[in-house]
C-alpha cells in the first residue's frame, strides 16, 4: 500500500464511513479481482463516467469525463467490483498498518 493510499484510507475513508458513506475495498493483491478496465472510475446515477488519473505513486491528479461511454460495461464492471468488495471497515479492521 503506497503512502498516499494509506493516508487516504486513515484520513478520508475512516471519517467518510463514520459519517454513513458505504465504501468497499476491492484488494487484489493476493487474489485475482473480476475483469475491470485498466482504469479506476465514477459512475454517477448510471449514465456519467469520470475516469480518475493517478501519478505511478498512487496520488490522484486528475479527473476526466469520458464522452459518449459504454455505459452497459461500465454498469458491469460496477457491479462485478462491488460484488467482490468488502466494506471498508470490515477490511481496515484487518490492517496492521496506520499512518
Amino acid at each position: 500500500m503506497t503512502d498516499y493510499v494509506r493516508y487516504e484510507f486513515s484520513w478520508g475513508f475512516v471519517y467518510n464511513v463514520e459519517a454513513g458513506e458505504d465504501i468497499r475495498i476491492l484488494d487484489v493483491t493476493e487474489q485475482p479481482g473480476p475483469a475491470l478496465p485498466d482504469h479506476d472510475f465514477w459512475l454517477f446515477d448510471e449514465v456519467t463516467v469520470v475516469k480518475l488519473l493517478y501519478r505511478p505513486d498512487g496520488t490522484q491528479i486528475g479527473r476526466e469525463l469520458v464522452e459518449d461511454p459504454d455505459l452497459d460495461a461500465y454498469r458491469g464492471w460496477h457491479d462485478a467490483a462491488w460484488r467482490a468488495a468488502v466494506p471498508f471497515g470490515d477490511f481496515w479492521a484487518r490492517q496492521d498498518i496506520r499512518v
